[in-house]
Order: C-alpha cells, then structure tokens, then sequence
C-alpha cells in the first residue's frame, strides 16, 4: 500500500513538473528569422504573432511541444532545446532553439532550421549535444508529407556556418 502511494506521487510530481515545464516554454520569448532577419515574438500560451514594416505578411511563431534539458554550453546551469515552428503566410518552417541559461533565465540564443514542414520523432540530450530523430522532404514528398528518415546531432558550441545565432547585428 505504502510503496502504491510512493509510486503514485512520483509519477503524479513528474507529470507536474512536464506540465510546468511546457507551460514555461509555451510562454517565452524566442526570433523569429523570417528572410533572415531576427525579430522577437513572445509567445502566448504557445504561439505569437508580429506584422512589422519589414513584413509583408504576419509571421507566427509557436512551441510545438518538445523539449529536451541539458547543459549546453558547459556551464553547469540547465539549458533547454525546444522545437518551435514559424510560419510566414506561405509555408512553415520547423527549428531547433537552444535556450541557454544565463544565470537568471532561459534565453533563446541560437536556432538550427531543421526543414519545412518536418516531422520530430524524438529529443534526446547526450553529452551536451541535441540528436533529433525527424523526417524531412526528400524529392518527390508533398508539403505536408516528409518521408526520409534523418538522425541527427546538433552542438551548440560548434553550430554549422549557417545557423542563426541571437543577439547579432541587423544585416550581419
């Protein structure tokens, strides 16, 4: 009876802290990188909107509900990665954003495209680093319906040339 009720708090306590933990990330502020130029969006209950004079259209940013804890830059404080999604009025694309502590709260300092419309099968921290498990487009899938299979591994100490890093200079 005794070891029930043990059982039943650890998984009721570890269901809190889940729902806490998306509830944080749903409420966050993240860039957005439409056409290349980061804008902030602080997001509502998991999704943000932003028109600006730059924009011809709105662009939309929301937390798609995954997340994995680690120490991403080796401090020893807990970071985060999230998946977040952003749309343009003419498609979405999916990102991984490290959300990386510093030392009072989490900031969103670097997103990695991960390709339009992808598909996250899993999160998962190892040794500092983010592996996804995703599929992506490959010739011949519709939009909506990626169909290769991609492992893999993301560092955001050694982030691919290409990859957008927060905060830097407008036209940078």
């Amino acid at each position: 009876m005794v070891l029930g009720l043990l059982l039943f708090l650890v998984l009721f306590s570890n269901h809190q802290s889940k729902a806490a933990t998306h509830k944080m990330f749903s409420n966050l502020t993240y860039y957005a990188t439409y056409l290349g130029i980061p804008e902030k969006i602080t997001l509502t209950n998991g999704s943000g909107v932003i028109w600006g004079y730059r924009h011809r259209t709105h662009v939309s940013l929301y937390y798609m509900d995954r997340y994995v804890l680690g120490d991403f830059d080796w401090d020893g404080r807990k970071d985060a990665a999230v998946i977040i999604g952003e749309s343009h009025g003419i498609g979405g694309e999916v990102s991984l954003a490290f959300l990386i502590h510093d030392g009072k709260q989490l900031v969103h300092r670097q997103s990695v495209y991960l390709g339009s419309s992808a598909i996250i099968n899993s999160l998962k921290e190892r040794r500092g680093k983010v592996i996804v498990d995703m599929f992506v487009h490959q010739r011949g899938d519709c939009q909506a319906g990626p169909t290769k299979r991609v492992i893999a591994t993301y560092d955001f100490l050694n982030p691919p040339p290409d990859e957008v890093v927060f905060p830097r200079p407008i036209g940078q």
